[in-house]
């Protein structure tokens, strides 16, 4: 058995056969799993993926070998490329060639490849691949089943991309054996383009060609999971919208009452942190670990019709996540990536003295976000402003001197500017600008244990409008990955104030979601009155 063997040509010159793997065997002789790869210098001898051989009757295979010729190598007159050879029972099955931005001489012949892949620039004019022989487009398996070869033809990207109408000759050759030919090609262009090509024999020369005329071109369904990566960055600037109508605004209002009597102001710093894993469920979905953090200082005075809030402050998020998408017609694919945060923004409420309140935020700063894919080779970083408010009011429901109930309504908004890149292919890649656009209802309930430990729970129901993430390839859309949806959520809290004499107090919490959005998230406040 030889499997796994490759064999690479750049230089220098070959004047015997070349092998990517060899087995020999009086019983079973299998050669697969074999590539040679030639970039340059000359070959004398043939070419094959794979050779098996037996002696008698034995089963011998030469299957699912490689071939790749590229740049501008030299054959010989007499030099043919096979995907398998030895005259097993099986030399076809799975063996590939692949002629990528290929510039070398003529070959003699190419035989015994179930597939065939052609990559080539946009500005090919002349064929990609002379044959001066036969070029034989299909084969038999191991049942002896007649198999056609399967084509496919792409074009480098970085450049625009061709245009339905546009011809190219994929082989020149003395003569193609194809009784019944593979009428459909498709290929890419670059990284995120589809082709779909009709094929024909053109016999009316000297020679006969292979020709594929572009039917039509569109985005590949896989690039949308590059606009999955960039709606990551808008799910954690959400959050950390989130974490400043929460536990910011909570922790402002808070602390700015802690101290001071009668009309006396109060000035306090405050700071909040959220944390956590959460699945966001985009038509396929995004598993996020990230953490946002809002730190400022507030103030806050007592007037005969309530008491107004007013702070400023500074935030910063980070994260990272995972990307999963499936569709019916491609390959799944998966990426992973980082994004961060930082910026800063005011928040201000005005709590009236019959229990009714409102509350409001602005917010704005830049959003970095790094993705990539191994599965679509590609990747990109983008850097981008960010801005947001929210909206809210409620009404708190003095049940008796320890219990409370809150009952509110909140309204978000968060814009990620969109972003031009070029993924790292070379392909560039336009993404609209972002909306996030939530209403949230719901309520908590609070007791105050005593002076120093009060908890909460509490529910809320929320429901995204907007999150799409819409992007261009080339002019053309790619498939836009939508948060849209409705999430439950639900909490619990704990008030602490370890000791009367200090100006210190925490607020520990944590938040669990169902719906469009799954998982946990933590929460810590922390304020000190000066």
């Amino acid at each position: 058995m030889a499997t796994g063997n490759s064999e690479k040509i750049s230089g220098g010159k070959i004047e015997g056969d070349l092998f990517g793997g060899d087995a020999e065997s009086d019983v079973v002789a299998t050669a697969s799993h074999n590539t040679v790869t030639i970039s340059g210098g000359t070959m004398e001898g043939n070419v094959y993926g794979g050779w098996a051989e037996t002696s008698g009757s034995g089963i011998a295979r030469a299957i699912n070998n490689t071939v790749t010729i590229s740049g501008n190598p030299t054959f010989g007159g007499a030099t043919q490329l096979f995907g398998g050879g030895g005259g097993g029972s099986d030399t076809f099955t799975g063996n590939t060639l692949n002629v990528w931005n290929f510039t070398g001489s003529s070959v003699a012949g190419v035989e015994n490849f179930e597939f065939l892949n052609f990559v080539f620039p946009t500005s090919q004019s002349v064929p990609v691949l002379t044959v001066s022989g036969e070029a034989k487009l299909w084969g038999t398996d191991a049942e002896a089943n007649v198999v056609l070869s399967t084509i496919t033809a792409s074009t480098i990207g970085g450049t625009a991309p061709l245009q339905p109408g546009a011809r190219v000759t994929l082989i020149d050759a003395g003569s193609i054996d194809a009784s019944v030919l593979q009428p459909w090609a498709e290929g890419r262009h670059g990284a995120t383009l589809n082709y779909n090509w009709m094929l024909e024999i053109d016999d009316s020369g000297g020679t006969e060609l292979l020709i594929a005329t572009l039917d039509n071109v569109s985005a590949s369904p896989e690039t949308k999971a590059l606009s999955e990566g960039f709606i990551s960055g808008v799910a954690l600037a959400a959050q950390g919208g989130d974490t400043v109508a929460g536990a910011g605004m909570e922790n402002a209002v808070s602390a700015t009452q802690g101290a001071g009597a009668g009309a006396a102001p109060v000035i306090a710093g405050f700071g909040a942190m959220s944390a956590g894993s959460v699945r966001v469920k985009s038509g396929s979905h995004v598993d996020m670990r990230s953490i946002s953090l809002v730190a400022g200082f507030a103030w806050g005075r007592n007037y005969d019709f309530g008491r107004p809030t007013l702070g400023a402050f500074f935030e910063y998020g980070t994260g990272s996540y995972d990307t999963y998408n499936s569709f019916s017609n491609a390959a799944s694919v998966k990426g992973s990536g980082d994004t961060r945060y930082y910026g800063g923004g005011i928040l201000g409420r005005m709590d009236f003295t019959n229990n009714i309140y409102t509350e409001a935020s602005a917010r704005m700063g830049r959003i970095h976000n790094e993705y990539k894919s191994s599965d679509l080779g590609a990747s990109y970083d983008s850097s981008t402003p960010y801005y947001g408010f929210h909206l809210g009011t409620g009404y708190i429901w003095n049940i008796n001197e320890k219990a409370s109930l809150d009952i509110y309504g909140k309204y978000f908004w968060t814009r990620v500017e969109g972003k031009s890149v070029r993924l790292s292919t070379g392909d560039p890649v336009n993404f609209k600008d972002a909306d996030s656009s939530r209403l949230r209802l719901g309520s908590r309930f609070a007791y105050a244990v005593n002076e120093h430990v009060s908890p909460y729970i509490g529910a809320a129901y929320e429901h995204e409008f907007d999150g799409r993430a819409r992007a261009t390839t080339y002019g053309y859309s790619i498939d836009a990955p939508s948060i849209r949806g409705s999430t439950g959520i639900g909490e619990l809290g704990l008030s602490l104030r370890p000791s009367m004499n200090m100006p210190l107090s925490f607020d520990l919490g944590v938040q669990g979601y169902t719906g469009k959005r799954e998982g946990v998230t933590g929460s810590l406040q922390v304020k000190w009155t000066f």
